[in-house]
């Protein structure tokens, strides 16, 4: 999905940066030039073996990020790049994204946090307790684990009461 910035110039979200080039935690409105969908974007710091896609808890304090893994809590978003540690970047929390889901998850399937073995991936089910409120599949995600259309608004890892 590709987008563009609508209320800061010089936005592509995404881009991989060496340095900052914007603040830590900068939040940027955005709408996708295919379908018109809205989204909105955070700048944060990356961290090893982020691939576009992958599931990130956000820390707000330091604008640093981790792999989304069960038994975390705190705001996510979803990386647009590769932003890598020693890099910088954007992550979509809200509107329709690509988001890294395991195998075989429905179309409209709440989505949870996986193990560290998987980490940065969302599925339909965990193997703790670590429920992504704020996320769902937008469609059904295939044989193997792929980049596939979720909705996300604001999305939260959170203990369920399971």
């Amino acid at each position: 999905m590709a987008w563009n910035a609508t209320d800061v110039i010089g936005v592509n979200f995404t881009a991989v940066d060496t340095t900052p080039q914007f603040p830590l935690g900068l939040k940027v409105s955005g709408r996708n030039t295919s379908n018109g969908y809205l989204g909105e974007f955070v700048y944060m710091k990356g961290v090893a073996s982020t691939a576009a896609g992958n599931w990130a808890l956000l820390n707000y304090d330091d604008g640093s990020t981790t792999l989304l893994q069960d038994g975390a809590i705190g705001p996510a978003g979803i990386a647009m790049a590769a932003t890598i540690a020693s890099t910088y970047g954007w992550y979509q929390v809200r509107g329709k994204a690509s988001g890294l889901l395991k195998a075989s998850v429905a179309d409209n399937a709440g989505l949870y946090a996986q193990a560290a073995s998987s980490a940065g991936t969302a599925g339909a089910t965990g193997s703790g307790l670590s429920e992504i409120i704020g996320a769902r599949a937008a469609a059904a995600s295939g044989s193997s684990a792929a980049n596939t259309e979720v909705e996300i608004n604001y999305p939260v890892l959170g203990k369920s009461a399971g």
